[in-house]
């Protein structure tokens, strides 16, 4: 998606995340938590690339990316938070992923300042 942010599959991801963490107390639900984890991630990994693709571009469209990153900078520490708080060894290495993928989003949004994208 050549200068656009699939923003369907972001929140599908983050839909399922959100899922995921509501299903957490429930240990019989280990395996469907595990499937949603790695669904998103493979999304949120695959968005990740398409964003940084687009932004080494000659051109971007830096609009789109201005009002996701200032929504990523509120919302980034709280998933990196969260999915750090999970002590479950069954779902570490998926865990492990996404906070990598969210990490490296939030200092991507760390590069998009407050005002207006002439700030950027």
């Amino acid at each position: 998606m050549y200068g656009e942010i699939d923003l369907e599959s972001y929140t599908i991801s983050i839909i399922r995340i959100n899922t995921a963490f509501g299903k957490l107390e429930n240990p019989d639900s280990i395996n469907e938590v595990k499937s949603m984890l790695e669904e998103s991630l493979d999304d949120l990994e695959k968005l990740y690339r398409e964003i940084v693709d687009d932004l080494n571009n000659d051109e971007v469209n830096i609009n789109e990316y201005y009002m996701f990153f200032q929504n990523g900078r509120q919302t980034f520490p709280q998933y990196i938070e969260a999915l750090g708080s999970i002590e479950n060894v069954e779902l570490q290495e998926v865990v492990n992923s996404l906070l990598n993928v969210f990490t490296n989003l939030n200092k991507i949004a760390g590069g998009f300042s407050g005002g207006n994208s002439n700030d950027i």
